[in-house]
């Protein structure tokens, strides 16, 4: 059985409100309300230390396509960012 199409494409930032820290990713998805908020390492640490409830996630950028999702996140997320 193939994977359901992802039609939603989007860039966010989820920033942690005890620390002010916050982490820029990409997601595809096909449903806006699946609770995802990020994965990266730090994130997730994040997450475990402070709670969920602690944190917001921000959509910044819809997108067309996966491709133009990967394009844009490269644009953003530069060495001086991280």
């Amino acid at each position: 059985m193939a994977r359901k199409q992802k039609t939603v494409h989007y860039l966010y930032k989820t920033t942690c409100l005890v620390t002010g820290r916050y982490y820029i990713g990409m997601h595809s998805t096909s449903n806006l309300d699946d609770g995802y908020m990020g994965s990266g390492k730090r994130l997730r640490y994040s997450i475990r230390k402070y709670g969920k409830e602690n944190h917001i996630k921000e959509i910044l950028e819809f997108f067309e396509s996966r491709e133009e999702l990967v394009k844009r996140e490269i644009e953003l997320v530069t060495e001086e960012l991280i």
